[in-house]
């Protein structure tokens, strides 16, 4: 089976779609009763706007783009290093969704120990010291934010 594709148009699109969407949800997730041009709303609009403009620059930059990339799947290309290496960004990905969903369940502390142990597990880190100074980081962090600013995390 032959597939063409251009990924450009193909990021363009998803980020553009997704830079409009995060772009309306900012006023009904960041409530202000500021009335000054600088606000709470101020960076993310910034941010996402970047993202939108960048997005469509790559969108634009893939439909005037004529060669496009062909991909052949075949079974030896199922089990070849350069699928085996999407494979692994995927599951990277996954790992972060994973942690995002934990995020809401079990609280900032514990699911950033959980998501640091897996990211270690990922990359294969074998040394005790490579799991202690990170999980030492995210216990410090949590300290700082929670009992000496005061701030609320999740």
């Amino acid at each position: 089976m032959k597939l063409k594709y251009n990924s450009e148009i193909i990021s363009g699109s998803v980020f553009l779609v997704a830079a409009v969407v995060l772009w309306l949800l900012i006023p009904s997730q960041i409530n202000t009763m500021e009335t000054s041009a600088i606000n709470a709303q101020t960076v993310p609009k910034i941010v996402i706007g970047g993202m939108g403009i960048f997005s469509f620059c790559l969108l634009l930059q893939g439909i005037f783009t004529m060669p496009k990339s062909e991909i052949i799947i075949t079974k030896a290309a199922l089990i070849s290093e350069n699928f085996r290496k999407e494979l692994k960004s995927i599951l990277y990905a996954v790992i972060f969704l994973a942690y995002l969903v934990a995020l809401t369940w079990m609280g900032f502390l514990i699911s950033t120990v959980l998501l640091t142990i897996a990211i270690l597990v990922f990359y294969g880190a074998r040394r005790w010291y490579y799991y202690a100074i990170p999980l030492a980081m995210v216990v410090v962090v949590y300290f700082i934010f929670k009992m000496l600013l005061r701030v609320s995390l999740p």
